[in-house]
């Protein structure tokens, strides 16, 4: 390995690929772009107050007591129903309203509640419904029997118990931009690399005294260095790299070598440039898929860990968002490590063969 000769094809690559307007227009915007959309966003989360209610049994004018407290109702024609919107986030709370609680409030009796709290209700939220909930029963039971309501709350989280630990949408995307940031330049890479592999110009560069691995080695550095920078450069410019700075470097410098592995796939794999950017477009698409999962909790299921960015982007958002350490995102980094050593490798055999 010649490192005079790879820094000569560095200094090649870098000026080839900013040459090309439309991917370092596209480098520089998008950067640019995710930074201002991450500031520009709230900082809080702010939910109103509604509620999803399962009453088969109770008159319309029970719910009316709830709509007069400043709350929001939603009637569901089964539990099952009512858990599915509170498990995605559509209503922060549920509840299951039988005939016995009507019987209750006409006797006077104690009773009991059903309610299903969705796991990213912070607690204000919580203690609001209570209240609120409370405040409108009492006011049903003295307008019916005369005496206050005896309720007693049987309380569920659906989902993993967020309570407490609410993340503002803006800290929600920020796995996505990142990810965005690396996944774009598989494309950058792959451009260039199918552009000189078109042009003959790397034949023309084998012919000098340059190494196969030589010009490897200096494409790798290109494709790491420019997904790591950006990715780097946004985490630190939104002020978030300070959660773990060590911990999310690792991970980003393993996703950089996970997506320049795909470049080398998609390089390849495609013809000329409009091939690599169906291919990239495609990627980009189905690696993406993670990042809804952290925008919309409860949106996709297991089946989403099948996916290498998944372990990327789930690192970030438990280490930024909720102060993850080394050992909590460990399975994480080693399941991104495996995926990084392995399309890196392929990438650079399908590469191989193609050069020759």
């Amino acid at each position: 390995m010649n490192f005079d000769i790879i820094g000569t094809l560095l200094r090649k690559d870098f000026t080839l690929y900013f040459r090309n307007r439309f991917f370092a227009f596209v480098t520089i915007l998008a950067l640019v772009l995710y930074i201002l959309i991450y500031l520009v966003m709230p900082q809080t989360v702010d939910e109103s107050l509604s509620v999803a209610v399962y009453a088969p049994s109770i008159p319309p004018v029970v719910l009316n007591f709830l709509s007069d407290n400043d709350v929001t109702v939603q009637s569901f024609d089964s539990d099952e129903a009512l858990q599915a919107a509170v498990t995605a986030g559509e209503y922060p709370v549920g509840i299951v309203l039988s005939g016995d609680f009507l019987t209750s409030i006409l006797s006077g009796q104690p009773t009991s509640l059903r309610a299903y709290f969705s796991s990213n209700t912070p607690v204000e939220i919580n203690d609001a419904m209570r209240t609120v909930l409370r405040n409108a029963f009492n006011e049903l039971s003295y307008s019916l029997s005369g005496s206050p309501l005896n309720v007693t709350f049987e309380e569920e989280v659906l989902g993993p118990d967020m309570v407490g630990q609410q993340v503002a949408m803006r800290d929600r995307m920020l796995p996505l931009f990142a990810s965005f940031l690396l996944l774009v330049e598989t494309m950058g890479l792959g451009s260039l690399i199918s552009e000189e592999v078109e042009l003959k110009t790397l034949r023309a560069v084998l012919t000098t005294p340059a190494r196969v691995l030589d010009v490897f080695t200096s494409k790798a550095i290109l494709g790491i260095g420019l997904a790591l920078v950006q990715a780097v450069a946004l985490m630190a410019l939104t002020n978030t790299l300070r959660a773990n700075a060590p911990l999310l470097l690792v991970t980003l410098l393993l996703g950089s070598i996970l997506v320049t592995g795909i470049a080398f796939l998609i390089a390849s794999a495609a013809r000329d440039l409009m091939a690599v950017l169906g291919w990239g477009i495609l990627v980009i698409l189905v690696l993406s898929i993670p990042s809804f999962g952290v925008l919309f909790p409860g949106t996709v299921s297991e089946w989403v860990k099948a996916i290498p960015s998944f372990y990327l982007v789930d690192t970030i958002h438990r280490v930024v968002n909720f102060g993850a350490d080394w050992s909590a995102v460990a399975p994480n980094l080693l399941a991104l490590l495996a995926f990084s050593v392995v399309i890196f490798g392929l990438g650079v055999v399908a590469l191989e063969r193609k050069f020759r």
